[in-house]
């Protein structure tokens, strides 16, 4: 931060930061988001509070891309700056972290449950994003047999596969063949659009974001 608040006052800039919510990850127990590339993990007060700590003004912090992430605005300040309203989390952080365990081990054991049921069923499931979410829920989970492959649009990552359980990335044109059952879509901004592309391709499986 101390490069950052040096930076922006020789430049006498206003910086902007975009960082996950962790708010939302200890509300939904999202399990799948929490990954070693995310070093830190902070809510709008405490992401307020670093930056006020370290002589900014705080302009704006609100939550984008369906509340997945916090965006920040601030300037350098010689006089100080207000307590934002955001700041005023700590209570809700209390509560949502003493039961982040139990909801965690709530939500993996319904996934678990579905996906096992499914494969006695004979249903088809494949994963949709062959990023950290996709790593993290198939590795948290140990899913192996149970998910056949996972589906990624970027060209880079197709013949590939997945560390830790070993499912081939395939390209969305593959599913035409694959013919699945249940698609498992890693974020639920992009559940729209896989649904339109896949009914496109004449693919009538659910799809079910995470």
């Amino acid at each position: 931060m101390d490069t950052v608040a040096n930076t922006a006052r020789r430049r006498n800039s206003l910086v902007f930061f975009e960082v996950p919510d962790v708010v939302r990850v200890l509300r939904e127990a999202a399990f799948w988001d929490i990954y070693h590339e995310h070093c830190s993990y902070f809510s709008a007060g405490s992401l307020a509070r670093l930056f006020r700590s370290t002589g900014f003004e705080v302009l704006r912090v609100e939550t984008a891309f369906e509340a997945q992430y916090l965006l920040l605005e601030a300037v350098p300040s010689s006089n100080g700056s207000a307590v934002a309203v955001a700041e005023a989390d700590l209570a809700e952080l209390r509560r949502l972290t003493a039961g982040f365990q139990a909801r965690c081990e709530a939500v993996m054991a319904a996934w678990k449950d579905r996906l096992a049921a499914g494969r006695v069923g004979d249903r088809r499931t494949v994963i949709w994003g062959g990023g950290s979410k996709g790593v993290a829920l198939l590795t948290a989970l140990g899913l192996t047999s149970e998910i056949e492959c996972v589906v990624d649009i970027n060209p880079h990552k197709q013949g590939k596969y997945m560390p830790g359980t070993g499912q081939q990335v395939v390209a969305p044109e593959y599913l035409q063949e694959h013919r699945p059952d249940l698609i498992v879509v890693m974020n639920p901004v992009y559940v729209a659009e896989i649904t339109a592309q896949v009914r496109r391709m004449g693919i009538s499986a659910e799809v079910l974001a995470v």
